[in-house]
């Protein structure tokens, strides 16, 4: 399967719907119900963490590329509001007051840039990114690296019932994510990643809209 949202893979929902339901919550349960709904979530897929999300009484507004994540969601939540739409691209009328972009959907500069046009006044994104640290630091089951060109990376990775999947990311190194913030418009309130930012495949951040005299 090769990532790419605009030539969406059919295989894509195939694979994710074999994916175990997210059961580590936090901190995205949290973030969401202490916010004003409903939530916007970006990239939302097939639901693995989404109807864990709904089950704790979450209101959710879902964006995703593919029209077979969002089917197969659609089945899941009944009524759940979705959007096709790519990320980058998206224009809803409605501002929220939180964004979340699990999955790394966020560490494109487009992509996050969307998710801040989205804000309403004092609202804030939660986004999770993959930490190059980890990825970088040795072989990992199922996660491999096949080619690198400074912050570019070319990954495989595996999933339940035969499928891999191919993706290019960008490299958004923890030490330099407030300057990759601020060219989004944006500043940082959070940072966090397990017990070490070394050891954890991914660190999520809160960020919020900078004003003229906060950046």
């Amino acid at each position: 399967m090769v990532d790419d949202p605009r030539r969406p893979d059919p295989e894509f929902a195939a694979a994710y719907s074999r994916l175990p339901d997210a059961t580590r919550l936090e901190p995205w349960v949290g973030w969401c119900l202490a916010a004003r709904p409903p939530i916007l979530y970006l990239g939302i897929g097939a639901g693995r963490l989404a109807v864990p999300l709904a089950a704790q009484g979450v209101e959710l507004v879902g964006v995703d590329a593919h029209p077979g994540m969002l089917e197969t969601l659609g089945r899941r939540l009944p009524g759940i509001q979705l959007h096709r739409a790519l990320i980058e691209e998206l224009n809803l009328a409605f501002r929220f007051d939180l964004v979340i972009g699990p999955s790394s959907v966020l560490g494109a500069a487009a992509n996050l840039r969307a998710a801040a046009r989205h804000l309403a006044p004092g609202g804030r994104i939660g986004l999770e990114l993959m930490n190059p640290h980890w990825l970088l630091a040795a072989d990992h089951p199922g996660v491999r690296v096949r080619e690198r060109s400074g912050d570019q990376v070319w990954i495989e990775v595996d999933y339940p019932g035969g499928y891999v999947q191919e993706a290019a990311a960008r490299l958004r190194w923890p030490e330099a994510v407030e300057d990759y913030l601020d060219e989004c418009g944006l500043r940082l309130l959070w940072m966090g990643g397990g017990d070490s930012l070394v050891d954890s495949p991914t660190y999520t951040l809160v960020t919020e809209l900078c004003s003229l005299h906060a950046c």
